[in-house]
């Protein structure tokens, strides 16, 4: 891969000092270019693509052999990867458990970036609480789960309805534990044309591996 970094910066129309190398923790390489701001619109929150991001993008994937082999042909936009935060110790990915009660969620918005650094705290205030806390970070928001629990925690009912374990019913009466909050706040989701409901707090699969997000159980009543 490096190899292939220092080929790109020698390439006509890149800029060699926006070519970036990283290696995950899990050693798994990734190649990076450039830097964008994409700008929300206030009126369709929809978000602009900037003129020299297309055009980089259409150089990149126009870049290969001249027997047709393209190189970055698969090359996509993604968020600027920043390092993970807070104390190992509390890192979801050591426990050894089938799900965690997801209560809280952090995602990057055109104004909050520090969302690894928001779940790493909000973990932290949950330990001081007396709360069995952990933090995830994935590749597009953190989440701050609570409890460890076994395959057991998700139950099919004989009307073939999936219900969650007392212990897990227990910890959603918390005041703290009952909302599955975001960036902090409790937030609604639509259920009709006039309706909406607050998210409740659920349970997440506990990944094994930093490249698999959590697998989310939706709770049924």
């Amino acid at each position: 891969m490096e190899q292939i970094a220092e080929t790109l910066k020698r390439t006509p129309g890149i800029r060699p000092d926006e070519v970036v190398l990283l290696d995950d923790p899990d050693g798994v390489a990734q190649l990076y270019y450039g830097v964008y701001y994409r700008r929300t619109d206030p009126q369709t929150r929809r978000r602009s693509i900037p003129k020299r991001l297309r055009r980089d993008m259409e150089l990149i994937k126009q870049l290969g052999t001249p027997s047709g082999k393209y190189y970055f042909l698969m090359a996509r936009t993604v968020r600027v990867p920043t390092p993970d935060v807070g104390n190992p110790d509390w890192a979801l990915l050591k426990v050894s458990a089938a799900y965690s009660l997801q209560v809280a969620v952090f995602e990057p918005t055109d104004t909050f970036w520090d969302f690894k650094l928001a779940a790493a705290e909000y973990c932290k205030f949950m330990r001081e609480k007396g709360y069995e806390a952990y933090y995830y970070h994935g590749s597009g928001c953190s989440v701050v789960a609570v409890g460890a629990f076994g395959e057991d925690a998700v139950r099919r009912g004989p009307n073939g309805r999936t219900y969650y374990s007392p212990e897990v019913v227990a910890l959603q009466q918390d005041d703290l534990l009952k909302y599955n909050r975001l960036n902090g706040a409790i937030y609604r989701i639509k259920t009709g044309d006039d309706t909406s409901v607050r998210v409740k707090s659920r349970l997440v699969r506990i990944p094994s591996s930093r490249d698999a997000d959590p697998w989310e159980v939706k709770q049924s009543c």
